[in-house]
């Protein structure tokens, strides 16, 4: 009977061990790097896994539901940026007519604030540049061919195509901003200069005294009997000196409304351009979405 019972202990055991020996499986991934990074350089490998990932996250995997989403979304930031500036246009044009008709007082009090809006128009313009810029970058990323990109060549053709329309539109528009620009600086720089009271000048002999009276070149050349060459030259003289005073005379300064004129011509071209931009893009829009449909 005790032999039976040290049998089937003894058998048990055996059983036992068998189910504690288990043949070795296979690492998995995540034991295998711990394997791996224990038999080298310790953080090596996490630093080239770290750059692998950092890599593979700037690729952006692109198809073409959101290939045309962002490209709608890159031209809709750049055109919001020249609507912004429009606007601001459009404030400057009001202080700028209430500089020309102020008092003094009020004149620098409109200024001040149309310094203000000066400064923002040029931010607007400088962000659209770099917005624009953004939207080159992903455009080009678009065309490239790399397992992430999943556009077919028919597909980076069309938003190829959408891209070359905007950056027409753009470019005319830069062009225009940057005239406007232009104007209101020179009209500011006009209105400022007027607005500062000029400086009394110092009495001199010369308004105390009156001047000598000097005789014309050609009577005194007749005094000194000069020959005919002699006064030939003189008339030539006295020509080019009437001609140099003509032309001064003509060459004047613009004046504050003749600049503010200019001003209001180069912003009706900046609205106009503004107006067709929004019409490339409309359309730009109207052609992905039925595509995307």
């Amino acid at each position: 009977m005790r032999l039976r019972c040290w049998t089937a202990a003894l058998t048990g055991a055996v059983f036992l061990v068998d189910g504690l020996i288990v043949s070795p499986a296979k690492p998995s991934a995540t034991q295998a790097l711990d394997l791996i990074e224990e038999s080298t350089i310790p953080g090596q490998e996490l630093d080239l896994l770290e750059k692998d990932f950092l890599s593979k996250k700037k690729e952006k995997k692109w198809n073409w539901k959101e290939a045309s989403e962002e490209s709608k979304t890159e031209w809709a930031i750049v055109l919001k940026r020249y609507v912004l500036a429009d606007m601001t246009v459009y404030e400057l044009g009001r202080f700028f007519s209430e500089a020309l008709s102020a008092g003094a007082d009020d004149k620098i009090e409109t200024l001040e604030k149309a310094r203000v809006k000066l400064a923002r128009l040029q931010s607007s313009f400088e962000k659209a540049v770099l917005d624009q810029n953004t939207s080159d970058a992903t455009a080009a990323d678009m065309q490239k061919t790399i397992k992430s990109n999943k556009l077919t060549v028919h597909e980076k053709r069309l938003l190829a195509d959408e891209h070359k329309r905007e950056e027409a539109g753009f470019f005319a528009i830069e062009v225009s901003g940057q005239d406007v620009l232009e104007k209101a600086n020179e009209l500011f720089a006009a209105l400022e200069a007027s607005s500062k009271a000029p400086k009394k000048a110092s009495p001199s002999w010369g308004s105390i005294v009156a001047a000598p009276v000097t005789p014309s070149p050609s009577s005194y050349a007749s005094l000194l009997n000069a020959t005919d060459a002699e006064k030939n030259a003189t008339e030539v003289v006295i020509q080019n000196g009437a001609n140099n005073a003509t032309a001064l005379r003509g060459s004047k300064e613009p004046t504050p409304a003749m600049l503010q004129e200019q001003f209001e011509a180069a912003s009706r071209t900046f609205h106009s351009d503004l107006g067709s931009f929004e019409s490339m893009k409309s359309k730009a829009i109207t052609n992905l979405l039925a595509l995307t449909n």
